[in-house]
């Protein structure tokens, strides 16, 4: 899905040079634990993507030591409307995990979460025909008015690493039990990805190796 509201908030930290050198500073960040983003990579729409959503939504900026979006909403609590304030309230809650497709519906498809194993019925998927049930993917779930929606990227992996990720995302689900974080997970699958974008003649098997 893409979102307006994502690229307002792209736009309103952009516009101030101070911010935008942030973003430069960011992107650095990010491809220190997920990877490089190269505009030849197969799914370089997606990992930028995914970076924008971090930045926006996870990233405290240095100076203020709030996300953009908490910044946005101060910033801006007087001259939104309660709608678009209670929609860009509702990026904050989004569940930022590993998914799997369990089934297709009509208008929906069904995905389990691997690290609460929560499923979810996802609406505007009229782009994911050509995926199959069992695909794994990064992405973030975000819900209005009781519906679940994907971000604006999919980061997928391939099959034959499947059965590894289902392994390393058991793990990870009884490490968030003891209260320890999953996004270092989550990076490291993102880190893979990119990995198996840029060396296409490398056997996932080779790339998806958890603890080497």
């Amino acid at each position: 899905m893409e979102s307006p509201y994502i690229n307002t908030l792209l736009a309103f930290v952009a516009e101030d040079d101070r911010y935008n050198r942030e973003l430069v500073q960011a992107k650095e960040e990010f491809q220190v634990f997920a990877g490089a983003i190269l505009e030849s990579d197969r799914s370089y729409d997606a990992r930028i993507n995914s970076f924008h959503n971090w930045y926006v939504l996870d990233r405290p900026l240095k100076k203020q030591g709030v996300t953009p979006l908490e910044y946005f909403l101060t910033y801006n609590a007087n001259s939104l409307t309660p709608e678009d304030y209670d929609r860009y309230r509702e990026l904050a809650d989004n569940i930022h995990s590993i998914f799997e497709i369990q089934k297709f519906r009509k208008d929906s498809i069904r995905v389990r979460d691997l690290l609460s194993k929560k499923k979810y019925d996802i609406m505007g998927v009229e782009n994911t025909g050509h995926l199959e049930p069992g695909t794994l993917f990064n992405s973030r779930i975000f819900t209005h008015s009781g519906r679940n929606y994907f971000s604006n990227y999919l980061l997928l992996h391939p099959a034959q690493v499947a059965k590894e990720v289902r392994g390393q995302a058991r793990k990870a689900r009884k490490a968030q039990k003891k209260d320890q974080d999953s996004k270092p997970f989550l990076f490291q699958l993102v880190l893979f990805q990119s990995r198996y974008d840029q060396y296409t003649r490398m056997a996932p098997e080779n790339i998806y190796r958890f603890g080497a």
